[in-house]
């Protein structure tokens, strides 16, 4: 507290990061690091410890108080950037079939073996940086850009994308509402894939400082560089939530539904997800994080070749954890391990895959 009186908002963080280490349920700590770190300017660090801190249900002044917090961060954040490395063991890299054989036309065929899963290890980098022009004007002015790359040996199945968007913030309701003009480009190979042009409403709101919820409307044209018969419209809807379930816990959880609309009526179809998860401080600086998601697609007739229509049921779990007091300029070594299943009424599509990530991570 003498550091924070003092300025000296390096200090204090270290002081107050040391204490919750020991013990991550202090809450009169943890408003005190978020105070920290708000004054120092970090804005995202100081969010996520406001949100930690109001589980414990303070006084109502105190969460009045978080809340105003809250809502200062949000209007005078001007940009934000993130990078991410790492290595991915993968034991499904071409998210392929691991099946034998498949069905085509009625009769039964061997797969090729280059064209059944194979494993492999990539080198990950990737990152995002968004800006917001005129931020103190009546419309502010929205640019983010991100892009992601994963690379192979071989580099058959290096995947890289890249896309941003840009466009005017509204205040709304007490949230804000973007409205932005969107595109991304990716290659498979080294080869270009897709081009994706649209557009996306998204808009997000704290609610008493407590809850945090966001929900985005977006359409989009894709253009398949080899193949035509998937070029169409996707048009999505998201929402999602998160709010503190403890003083050094904090729950997450989403929904979408997505209509994808192809040149091929087989390729056109319905797909839904749910979503949740949770990440829990524990002491000595770790932070694990699990999650679990259920997704179906329904397709809108049969695929001609496999005499039947497709429908998937989608499985993911995920755990990670990071280390957050062995960290270098704020980002920490980080482990992140998901399973994901695909069981579909079309062999070819039928999927599973296990995949690793070992790299850094922001540190909270």
């Amino acid at each position: 507290m003498i550091a924070l009186a003092r300025k000296d908002y390096r200090k204090a963080e270290w002081m107050f990061r040391k204490i919750l280490e020991d013990d991550p349920s202090l809450v009169r700590v943890r408003l005190e690091l978020a105070r920290t770190l708000f004054l120092a300017a970090k804005d995202e660090d100081a969010d996520y410890h406001f949100r930690l801190a109001i589980a414990q249900h303070p006084p109502k002044a105190v969460i009045a108080n978080i809340a105003r917090f809250r809502e200062a961060i949000r209007a005078r954040r001007a940009w934000r950037f993130n990078v991410n490395f790492g290595i991915a063991p993968d034991s499904n890299i071409n998210s392929a079939t691991d099946k034998e054989r498949v069905d085509i036309l009625g009769l039964p065929f061997k797969l090729d073996p280059g064209a059944r899963s194979r494993t492999g290890t990539g080198v990950i980098a990737g990152g995002d940086a968004s800006i917001r022009l005129f931020r103190d004007s009546e419309l502010p002015l929205y640019v983010g850009i991100y892009g992601r790359m994963v690379r192979y040996p071989d580099h058959d199945f290096d995947d890289i994308y890249t896309g941003g968007e840009v466009g005017p913030e509204f205040r709304l309701s007490g949230g804000r509402l973007r409205v932005a003009t969107t595109g991304l480009e990716r290659w498979l190979g080294g080869r270009r894939l897709v081009t994706s042009l649209g557009g996306r409403l998204n808009f997000d709101k704290v609610i008493g400082g407590e809850w945090s919820l966001e929900a985005s409307l977006s359409a989009r044209h894709n253009g398949y560089a080899r193949r035509s018969d998937v070029d169409g419209w996707d048009i999505e809807a998201i929402l999602s939530a998160n709010h503190a379930l403890s003083p050094s816990a904090l729950g997450f959880a989403y929904g979408s539904i997505q209509r994808s609309i192809a040149e091929d009526p087989g390729q056109s179809n319905w797909q839904g997800r749910v979503g949740l998860g949770v990440l829990k401080e524990i002491g000595w600086g770790l932070r694990p994080q699990l999650g679990l998601e259920v997704g179906r697609q329904v397709n809108d007739a049969p695929l001609a070749l496999f005499n039947g229509t497709r429908r998937d049921w989608r499985l993911q779990v995920s755990a990670s954890i990071y280390k957050r007091d062995w960290n270098i300029a704020g980002f920490a070594p980080s482990l992140r391990v998901s399973y994901s299943r695909c069981f579909s009424t079309i062999d070819l599509y039928d999927q599973k895959r296990l995949r690793a990530e070992f790299g850094i991570a922001k540190a909270f």
